[in-house]
């Protein structure tokens, strides 16, 4: 990316504008250390807060010498950190880059391993609390939570009525019981002893464990656009495998229909579409923060939106600006296995796409993605873009997937193929349709 582009972007978990390297140090190397605990990041100096260019006032080559020099003494392990120069209007622009660090967790040495390790929200360090530094070690041990043992249960808590409904999702003929358990690392056996991985407790317990009861996920809908009117609202605590069609259960008993009638036919449907939503909820499920204890999953329904709100922020290695770009990091190994072995989840790193797709093709806003303190929300907006009935008929006889031409769609609505390509550009403009193809070979897709 050009010094252009990302003089304009904001502030962020992989990127930090300074206008001169501080007297006191101690902050940047906060950020030093969180990017290394993290995706790492970009530390543009010469620049100010506004984004107007300064450009440093020293000699590159020995601030290079004199920040490599205070890194090494400063923080452990040693991260990886590069320097570089940009020219930019005839100043120069000192970068320093971060790598994501192999050896996590790093730390500022004059803090101590427990109080020195720093990570990035937002924008912003913040002091690793026990649960994300015990994230960040088993990051270098390279596991997962939901991979660890809880010696505190017996394999008898895990269900088998559940294991055999995943056997059959998969299509197999195998016996259900322990030793398929361990076998898909739901459990471990010890000599004489066998304990359920705690992602083994979260997906094959018919209720969550008082201990686990924060995984559950909470249903809600409100009157109006704010939360102070509650209409009902369902706690669903049921293991992680049964949950998504419970929930979606709700959210179909909770939305009203809505009824249009158009020249093509009547139409009876929710104003957001149904697998927007589902997969808006497989992404809460697998992938928030299982170490957070002390929120659940929420999926609320307001009059003009829907929000569904996990607990922990994306993992180190996405931010916002990926989402819908196909990249995926895995934080629940073992969760993602087995919602993408009984068929739930498809293809990595397209859950988003999917639900930005079925936005796109019903006329919807673009969906929102936020990262808002500790917690990822996704927003899916009821209203419909401002389209007439005239244009609507257009769109949705195009929305059914066949290739079709201003000639035929004039003939299946029964107007002139003049009036026909006016309403096509019309819906052009407002980006709902494209154009393919040149001539008489022309053809609109959603």
């Amino acid at each position: 990316m050009k010094i252009q582009e990302i003089l304009k972007q904001p502030e962020s978990k992989t990127l930090e504008f300074k206008k001169e390297i501080p007297k006191n140090r101690q902050n940047l190397l906060k950020t030093l250390v969180a990017f290394a605990n993290g995706a790492g990041g970009n530390v543009y100096v010469g620049v100010n807060d506004d984004r107007t260019v300064t450009g440093i006032k020293v000699e590159p080559f020995d601030l290079e010498e004199k920040l490599a020099s205070i890194i090494y003494d400063s923080i452990s392990p040693i991260p990886n950190v590069f320097f570089q120069t940009a020219a930019f209007e005839n100043k120069v622009i000192f970068i320093i880059r971060v790598l994501s660090g192999a050896n996590k967790p790093y730390y500022l040495k004059k803090l101590g391993p427990e109080d020195g390790i720093f990570v990035r929200v937002g924008s912003t360090n913040r002091k690793a609390d026990s649960q994300g530094t015990a994230e960040l070690r088993r990051q270098d041990r390279n596991i997962s939570l939901d991979q660890e043992i809880d010696p505190s249960f017996d394999c008898d808590i895990l269900d088998v009525q559940l294991l055999e409904k995943f056997i059959e999702l998969r299509g197999l003929k195998t016996k259900p019981g322990i030793d398929y358990f361990i076998k898909i690392k739901a459990a471990q056996r010890y000599d004489h002893t066998c304990h359920p991985t705690i992602g083994g407790l979260l997906l094959f317990c018919s209720t969550l464990p008082d201990e686990y009861s924060y995984a559950r996920f909470r249903v809600s809908r409100f009157k109006a656009e704010n939360r102070a009117d509650l209409i009902n609202s369902i706690i669903i605590n049921d293991g992680l495998l049964a949950m998504p069609e419970k929930i979606m259960d709700f959210v179909r008993l909770y939305m009203e229909k809505k009824i249009e009638i158009s020249a093509l036919r009547r139409k009876e449907d929710y104003d957001i579409p149904l697998p927007a939503i589902r997969e808006g909820i497989l992404n809460a499920i697998c992938h928030r923060d299982y170490s957070i204890t002390g929120a659940d999953n929420k999926l609320d329904i307001f009059s003009d939106r829907i929000e569904i709100t996990s607990p922990g922020t994306l993992p180190s290695g996405i931010t916002l600006q990926d989402l819908g770009e196909g990249i995926s990091e895995v934080r629940n190994r073992l969760i993602v296995k087995m919602f993408r072995e009984a068929g739930y989840v498809e293809q990595l790193g397209t859950g988003i796409m999917r639900i930005k797709e079925g936005c796109r093709t019903n006329a919807l806003p673009e969906p929102k993605f936020e990262e808002i303190g500790n917690f990822f929300k996704t927003i899916i907006f009821r209203a419909r873009l401002a389209i007439s009935p005239e244009l609507e008929d257009v769109f949705e006889l195009i929305k059914q997937g066949i290739s079709l031409g201003s000639k035929e769609i004039a003939a299946n609505l029964n107007i002139h193929q003049n009036t026909a390509l006016k309403r096509l550009r019309q819906l052009e403009e407002k980006g709902l349709i494209l154009r393919q193809g040149s001539g008489p070979r022309v053809r609109y897709s959603v």
